[in-house]
């Protein structure tokens, strides 16, 4: 159960700041959303529109940063270019934070599945450990969890989390 207490927070906030980010940006009309997508309900509605925009945002990704580099190229010859490729640069960097955060919350969901299926163990740490060996990237979100200044700005962890994540870390 402390397991997955932890590993939903994690998928929680990760969601959270992605999704915030990606307001952020499309405040900032960075992003644009055109269209509706069917819901059932005004509170579900939001939740599916910005799991269906950050779906879009991670699949068109690749092809926003062959855009950008070929906009770059184009940047080191015309000087007004140059000046909107700073701006472009920052809003680049947040569409990186954006897919990560996401990426890193469907993690958290096979990691949840994978720490449910362990109900024999009683030791939280020796279960993240256990479940985290499942994929290199499982140790990378529990570290940026630990680290993210967001997550310990947000109390998302109590100290006994921390220790037992730390703990895990080191297992692992």
């Amino acid at each position: 159960m402390v397991c997955d207490e932890l590993i939903s927070k994690m998928r929680d906030e990760l969601l959270s700041q992605a999704v915030s980010a990606m307001h952020e940006q499309i405040e900032k009309k960075h992003l644009a959303l055109e269209g509706n997508v069917v819901t059932t309900s005004e509170e579900g509605g939001e939740k599916e529109r910005d799991a269906f925009l950050l779906g879009q945002i991670a699949k068109e990704h690749n092809n926003i940063e062959r855009q950008f580099a070929m906009y770059m190229e184009h940047a080191s010859i015309d000087k007004e270019a140059m000046a909107h490729a700073e701006e472009l640069q920052k809003f680049l960097l947040e569409l990186r934070q954006i897919v990560m955060l996401s990426d890193y919350a469907k993690e958290c969901e096979g990691w949840l599945s994978d720490a449910e299926k362990e109900l024999r163990g009683s030791d939280p740490a020796a279960i993240l450990a256990k479940t985290m060996k499942a994929g290199e990237r499982r140790r990378e979100v529990l570290d940026y969890a630990l680290k993210s200044r967001k997550f310990s700005n947000d109390g998302v962890f109590s100290v006994s989390e921390k220790r037992l994540m730390q703990d895990a870390l080191e297992r692992a």
